[in-house]
């Protein structure tokens, strides 16, 4: 794995509207280890540490397996109502 040593941007294709139209999203990584986010034709960037995203993805993806595993719980219950098991 190489270090990064200079900003990297790229463009998404993720979009937000503001300002009466739909903005692309442009990410950029830079050396100290921050990811800026901003929107293209706006020059207003808000920075993020990258082990503050790490975290914020980890939390996002059990919050996503507990709704899940916590929605399949609910539906075997109703099933097990309907059949007359409990």
């Amino acid at each position: 794995m190489v270090k990064i040593t200079r900003t990297i941007c790229r463009e998404m294709y993720a979009t937000i509207f503001e300002r009466g139209k739909h903005r692309p999203v442009v990410v950029s990584v830079e050396p100290p280890g921050l990811v800026g986010f901003r929107l293209k034709g706006c020059r207003k960037t808000y920075f993020l540490p990258a082990d503050a995203l790490y975290m914020q993805a980890l939390k996002a993806s059990v919050d996503a397996d507990r709704k899940a595993k916590r929605a399949e719980r609910m539906k075997k219950r109703q099933v097990n109502r309907k059949a007359g098991k409990g």
